[in-house]
């Protein structure tokens, strides 16, 4: 979500949403109820000194008036017809609801005109006289009715007392306030009023907030600096182009969603973002000042709309035309006789192994042609700004599938069957390193703040593959569904060693409805908290990084252009804007998510790896990796068969690396590990609640319960078999594989382990099943891998950062409920010689022969530093 005005798409849908309402479908909210009033105002100095000869046009909608010098005007009526036309003005359109906003202008004012205003109501009440300072021409005006019903209008800086009252209960001492962390959110000021924007930097900066957005002028700088700040922030809501350095044929495509032709050669990408960056330069800050750039939001694009386009773009076949030839690819194996004939192709004309293959590289070069075009606006960014600046794309297929099947969002081909919705591999596109810092959001409940922990883990991957950061978006606006909610948010994400923090967004809510969490205030306190944790911690948490996992889960791609590939008409699938990782989406899929949530209920680290990582070389770190995808390219499948032979363990589950990218069979791995099931389908999940138990059975760990989808051996093994239905059918099988091994699941543990859960404390999923957790863990124990630290409580997830100055341990409790003693052992690579908690101090400690040990209570969350 990039909190800016200069989004063309943005404006474009919200005129055609104004076009749509209509007059006849305002808000519930009618101009009847609205305040009306009358105003008057005189100008009392400019800069400083008392107006003479000075003429002022004053105007309150459709009111004028003419003033000379100090005069006051006649009195300007906002009555019923000025109060109905006002609603259908953004933001009152939007809004629907008090506050409505409106504005008194002045023309003729200078960098600071101090006016007087009085402002008396037609209903009831005195003449009410405010003094304001301005540094242009607009002065802003609320217009509400209080819990009374008495009508109200006060400039913008009198209504924010509201909000301001509780900031006032919070104060982070400065020392405790980050400063490296960029922690950022935007006071959206709604008029020139200095007090109006003078107080909510100020109360932003107290409560910890360290950049905050403001506009790029000498004035708004030196608003920030007198509240105690020098960093801010820029967004945009997409780079020339939108998403590819090709341009369409005018028609073939939204305008909104294609550059005109030239606007994306290198020449223009330079000259574009020379011009983001310069306004920043010239009003005073330093290119280090830009604490973050949003680059895109929420970037995706439609087939079967680009599948038309590209042809009439030269340049953009000539692309395709090079990344099918990088592929090893020649016309025949495509089904066409020379390159002028090959078109990229949609999903019902795949229909034979040329034409498969030619569907299949069409969504991958899309994703691949749009990550290439972001990573050269990103460089040509730090160019204009600084090297490494924070430059983010933020995500909202929340999975990372590059395409998804069906009509999903605006998309204008909603009854084809080729309608698709396409985006970023979020791996792939950090390994062409598309930004600098990869980047998601979270619009979702407190009761699922744990997501937060599986979107870093894919985020840190994707970011360590071209040495890159990675940060988030955090909406309070969808938080305070739980006390601590929030706050484990936060430190999820610097705990996993995020290194950038940003808020959509403190508003107010009058200026940006329905983003903004102004009035959602209760959970300031907890973000507060949490940036004051933040501070004290910060010494060992900014140079901190990860250890790497020994534990890997490959992240599915080829798999995901075949799902629902037998559907006439798809579109169960959802990922852009689903956060539910668990509904409208596919067995493997939620299996890849499931997983790594058992693991970190075990505080185990896990990686996410992508298809050319499956060698030898690319997973030389691990010595686990599970696999739950059905398509993995022929050469990959033997790349991973060479690293098991060579001392790894493999973990897969029913129906993977049954096929190969073009979703030919594929006995590769199955021939390889000497394990072979029977062909099924892969089974669409609604929702988990709509998962059905599939059968029981018992294990050296225990008795389980699977549901979901299971699979059957074309030949039982007679070997090996680990745990049994009570059919008598294998669940389980282990196989050795010249020196490593494979542990088969004809199930899915993660789906079953994940649905196991029988209760909820503080809104919080608790009560998972030990015996399949332990069955999902064994071939890590069997592996000899040790999590790096171990709480010793499930549910209670310990991400390490580890630095020259020390480590970080954050403790997040995700068991619903305060634990009186959690004692915690630590891997560390140095002798420490103290252990301290951010909220209860030194902890006493014991060394061990792999680091220390400690024990203390713990609340929702809690950083330990342990100092060499």
């Amino acid at each position: 979500m990039n909190d800016t005005t200069a989004m063309p798409i943005f404006a474009a849908v919200l005129a055609a949403g104004i076009a749509a309402l209509g007059a006849d479908a305002l808000a519930a909210l009618k101009g009847d109820d609205v305040p009306t009033f009358d105003l008057r105002a005189r100008v009392v100095a400019c800069d400083g000194q008392r107006p003479v000869k000075k003429r002022f046009n004053l105007s309150l909608a459709d009111a004028r008036a003419v003033v000379f010098d100090d005069d006051w005007s006649n009195w300007l009526n906002f009555g019923s017809k000025q109060a109905h036309d006002a609603l259908k003005l953004y933001p009152n359109l939007y809004l629907k609801r008090y506050p409505v906003v409106t504005h008194f202008r002045i023309a003729g004012s200078t960098a600071s005109t101090r006016i007087e205003v009085e402002i008396r109501l037609e209903e009831e009440g005195p003449v009410n006289r405010y003094t304001t300072d301005l540094f242009g021409p607009r002065l802003g005006l609320i217009l509400w009715r209080d819990e009374e019903k008495r009508p109200r209008v006060a400039p913008m800086a009198e209504y924010n007392q509201r909000y301001w009252e509780t900031f006032k209960t919070l104060s982070i001492p400065e020392a405790e306030r980050p400063k490296l962390f960029p922690i950022i959110d935007r006071f959206i000021g709604g008029s020139d009023d200095e007090r109006e924007w003078t107080e909510g930097l100020s109360y932003l900066a107290r409560a910890g907030f360290n950049a905050l957005t403001v506009p790029p002028s000498a004035k708004h700088r030196d608003l920030l600096l007198k509240a105690g700040l020098q960093r801010t922030a820029g967004a945009i809501y997409n780079p020339p182009g939108y998403a590819f350095d090709f341009t369409a044929k005018p028609g073939t495509v939204s305008d909104g969603w294609t550059g005109k032709p030239g606007s994306t050669s290198p020449e223009a990408i330079e000259k574009w973002a020379q011009e983001r960056i310069d306004p920043f330069l010239k009003a005073g800050f330093k290119a280090e000042d830009i604490a973050a750039y949003a680059l895109s939001d929420e970037p995706g694009w439609y087939f079967p709309l680009w599948i038309r386009a590209l042809p009439e773009s030269s340049t953009g076949l000539q692309q395709f035309h090079d990344y099918l030839r990088a592929q090893g690819l020649t016309p025949p194996d495509l089904g066409a006789a020379d390159w002028e004939q090959v078109r990229p192709l949609g999903r019902t004309q795949a229909t034979d192994l040329p034409s498969r293959r030619l569907f299949y590289w069409t969504p991958r070069f899309f994703a691949w042609a749009s990550a290439q075009h972001f990573a050269n606006v990103t460089r040509a960014l730090e160019r204009a700004a600084w090297p490494n600046m924070p430059i983010l794309t933020n995500w909202n297929n929340f999975s990372g599938r590059l395409y998804s099947p069906g009509p999903s969002g605006n998309n204008p081909d909603k009854t084809s069957p080729d309608a698709a919705m396409g985006g970023h591999d979020w791996l792939e596109f950090g390994r062409l390193r598309g930004t600098t810092m990869m980047w998601t959001e979270d619009w979702f409940p407190d009761a699922s703040a744990w997501q937060w922990s599986f979107y870093c883990a894919r985020l840190r991957c994707a970011a360590a593959k071209s040495g890159v950061q990675f940060g988030g978006y955090v909406i309070p606006r969808a938080a305070g569904d739980r006390a601590d909610g929030i706050l484990q948010k936060i430190l999820t994400i610097i705990g996993s060693g995020g290194k950038a923090l940003k808020y959509f967004v403190f508003g107010p809510e009058y200026s940006f409805p329905g983003n903004c969490y102004s009035e959602n205030l209760r959970v300031l306190p907890k973000m507060a908290e949490a940036h004051g944790m933040i501070g004290k911690a910060e010494d060992l948490l900014w140079p901190g990084v990860r250890p790497r996992p020994q534990v890997a889960i490959l992240s599915p791609r080829s798999a995901t252009l075949w799902d629902e590939r037998h559907t006439a008409t798809p579109g169960r699938i959802r990922d852009g804007t689903n956060s539910r990782m668990n509904a409208h989406t596919v067995d493997y899929m939620a299996e890849v998510f499931d997983l790594y949530f058992a693991l970190q209920h075990a505080a185990m680290p896990a990686d996410f790896v992508e298809e050319e990582d499956l060698s030898p070389k690319g997973l030389t770190a691990y010595k686990v990796v599970y696999v739950t995808e059905p398509n993995i390219p022929v050469e990959f499948q033997k790349g991973l068969l060479e690293w098991v032979r060579g001392g790894g363990t493999l973990v897969t589950v029913t129906g993977a690396g049954a096929y190969d990218r073009y979703d030919d069979p594929c006995n590769v791995l199955a021939d390889g590990v000497g394990l072979a099931e029977t062909p099924r389908e892969r089974m669409f999940i609604a929702a988990p609640d709509a998962l059905q138990e599939s059968g029981q059975g018992v294990a050296p760990q225990g008795r389980f319960v699977v549901f979901g989808p299971r699979g059957a051996f074309a030949n039982i093994p007679k070997e090996g078999i680990l745990a049994r239905f009570d059919d008598g059918a294998p669940a389980v099988v282990e196989r050795r594989v010249g020196l490593g091994r494979v542990v088969h699941f004809t199930w899915m543990p993660g789906l079953s382990y994940f649905k196991s859960s029988t209760a909820v404390k503080d809104r919080l999923p608790v009560g998972f099943s030990e015996t399949l957790r332990e069955m999902i863990l064994h071939p890590v124990r069997t592996a000899g891998v040790a999590p790096p630290v171990q709480p010793d409580r499930a549910l209670v997830e310990a991400p390490l950062l580890l630095s020259p100055k020390g480590a970080a341990v954050t403790l997040l409790n995700w068991t619903g409920e305060s634990l009186p003693q959690v004692t915690v052992a630590a891997h560390l690579p140095f002798a420490a010689q103290s252990v301290e908690s951010v909220k209860r101090g030194k902890l006493p400690f014991q060394r061990t022969t792999q680091g220390v040990s400690f024990t203390l209570p713990l609340d929702a969350a809690d950083i330990v530093l342990l100092r060499p």
